[in-house]
């Protein structure tokens, strides 16, 4: 999985540069990449039964998930998730505006005339697979399933290295995957999900419903973590420098897919440079941070003026939410990790020394994401705190392996429960099915992009999948506000703007504004002042090109 996990990462960085310059999504740098990654793939036959029994077990789980993500049907396209319902419109208008929008160099299409400050390139490989013919669902659910794929197999492969034992991998994948703690004991009392619960502060979702499938880009993060994590073992056990140089040059092309993994990167490296340094680590320092510098340079104007308190002190994490004790808190949310982790950890001072370091700064990374919010909505910090609970899964597996059979599989069955539970539950699509985008948004869709130019801004509702965005690949003066708080943009006088125009009926200059949008249900107040170029299924289209 190392070459196509590496592969992906530099086809997509060779096209996104390369489309920088042609202003168009380009498939050629990607297609080349890919094919010599692929050439590189070596199947070893010789894994154990256990390996392939858990790569199979997990890879029919995946594509089962991943490909009821986003449904096209006779009347519209619908999520098979509430996450995805949410999430994936946003990955979706990122998509469309390359594709139907030349938006190069990125405009934020939520909030266009600003730079898309994002970590934003998992959406651009869909986009050219996208480009080079799947349906743009298929673009995000064959990534989903490859990359999740991925996580299982280079988490086995990594716990397995560590530990000498490949029961470990499976029991740590099983740990990762179905993340979860005590909140199932809340659906008898009317709780729809057993790892998310607000009303009883069950804040630590389960990984594969919170993260895997709608946020996306910490798939590739955490795949090329793995991958990372593999090569500082293999080249510290073999002093060979050239792993951590290789190591190096993949961490340095993360920040654009996932910023808090480089984040994870630098913090482990760096607290296990400090307690074991050696001159192999200048290896992975000095390409690793070469090539990030610009890409959180590019970042840096948004997480330093948008808004203020983009990053805070926060003791508790989310602890606060229902006045939690942090000790409950933790324990209710991880359930029996909470005594697993420590029992663990104390055994492996005794048994096995190495194991005990390498935890020790994902440990780290556990206090920080406890006492810090390290951007503007406090659940993010919850993207560094998956990589403290992947080294814990792989800690715990080795601990649960030395105890009795009998207790070890009561322990993981409590781990896993709640994970299990909703995991599993994603799986009915017909239980879960959120509609996205109706028949009549997608004609409108066509519309717009058969008859106005690529680059057109347009005045709408905030609506957080508004098919102008998703549909038509344009952008839009002012997006969901949740999402704009969350990347730290200070919205507040465009707001203001945003809202005279509504109520007057004339157009503010300086944001580009070609068209209005009025849909259902909306005052109209501006009919007999602008040209009207299209009134069809309740919505209506203005053109104001000439008062921008």
């Amino acid at each position: 999985m190392l070459e196509l996990v590496v592969g992906t990462m530099v086809g997509t960085w060779a096209s996104f540069l390369v489309s920088l310059l042609t202003k168009q999504v380009e498939v050629w740098p990607f297609v080349i990449v890919m094919m010599l990654a692929i050439s590189r793939v070596r199947i070893k036959m010789r894994e154990g039964k256990i390996f392939w029994v858990t790569i199979a077990g997990w890879g029919i789980f995946l594509i089962k998930l991943f490909s009821q993500m986003m449904m096209v049907r006779p009347d519209g396209i619908w999520a098979g998730g509430s996450n995805v319902w949410g999430d994936w419109a946003g990955h979706v208008g990122y998509i469309a505006n390359w594709l139907y929008g030349s938006n190069f160099p990125p405009q934020n299409p939520w909030y266009a005339g600003v730079r898309l400050s994002y970590p934003f390139l998992f959406d651009f490989t869909s986009a050219i697979l996208a480009k080079m013919g799947l349906s743009i669902p298929w673009s995000m659910q064959l990534p989903g399933i490859i990359f999740g794929l991925a996580i299982v197999i280079l988490l086995f492969k990594l716990a397995e290295r560590i530990t000498g034992k490949a029961v470990v991998g499976v029991i740590a994948v099983a740990i990762f995957m179905l993340s979860g703690g005590l909140g199932f004991v809340y659906l008898k009392d009317g709780a729809k999900e057993a790892t998310h619960y607000y009303e009883k502060n069950i804040q630590w979702v389960n990984f594969v419903i919170s993260e895997m499938v709608p946020q996306r880009g910490i798939l590739v993060g955490i795949s090329a973590a793995l991958v990372v994590f593999g090569l500082w073992w293999d080249g510290y056990e073999r002093g060979d420098s050239k792993k951590f140089l290789a190591s190096g040059l993949i961490a340095g092309l993360v920040p654009f897919f996932h910023a808090h993994t480089f984040m994870v990167l630098t913090a482990v490296s760096g607290f296990l440079f400090v307690i074991r340094p050696k001159r192999m680590w200048w290896y992975f320092f000095l390409p690793a941070g070469i090539m990030a510098l610009p890409q959180f340079a590019y970042f840096f104007s948004q997480v330093n003026g948008y808004t203020p308190g983009f990053m805070r002190w926060q003791l508790g994490w989310t602890a606060h939410v229902q006045n939690d004790n942090w000790v409950w808190f933790w324990i209710k949310n991880i359930g029996a990790m909470f005594f697993l982790i420590p029992l663990a950890w104390l055994t492996a001072w005794k048994k096995n020394k190495k194991l005990f370091w390498i935890y020790l700064p994902f440990l780290l990374i556990f206090v920080a994401s406890n006492l810090w919010v390290f951007q503007p909505w406090e659940n993010d910090n919850s993207k560094l705190l998956r990589f403290w609970y992947l080294a814990s899964s792989i800690l715990v597996g080795w601990w649960l392996i030395r105890i009795p059979r009998i207790l070890a599989v009561v322990c993981l069955v409590a781990v896993t429960l709640a994970g299990a539970i909703d995991a599993g539950s994603w799986l009915n699509f017909e239980k879960n099915k959120l509609q996205m985008w109706s028949r009549p948004d997608m004609e409108l869709a066509e519309w717009v992009k058969g008859n106005t130019a690529k680059d057109a801004v347009f005045l709408t509702t905030d609506a957080h999948n508004h098919w102008v965005v998703d549909l038509a690949g344009r952008k839009i003066v002012m997006g969901f506000k949740g999402w704009l708080w969350s990347w730290g943009i200070n919205y507040n006088e465009r707001e203001q703007d945003v809202n005279k125009m509504w109520n007057s009926g004339q157009i503010e200059r300086g944001y580009n504004i070609s068209y209005v949008i009025i849909g259902p249900g909306m005052k109209d107040n501006f009919g007999g002042k602008y040209p009207l170029l299209l009134d069809r299924f309740g919505q209506k289209i203005f053109e104001v090109r000439g008062q921008r």
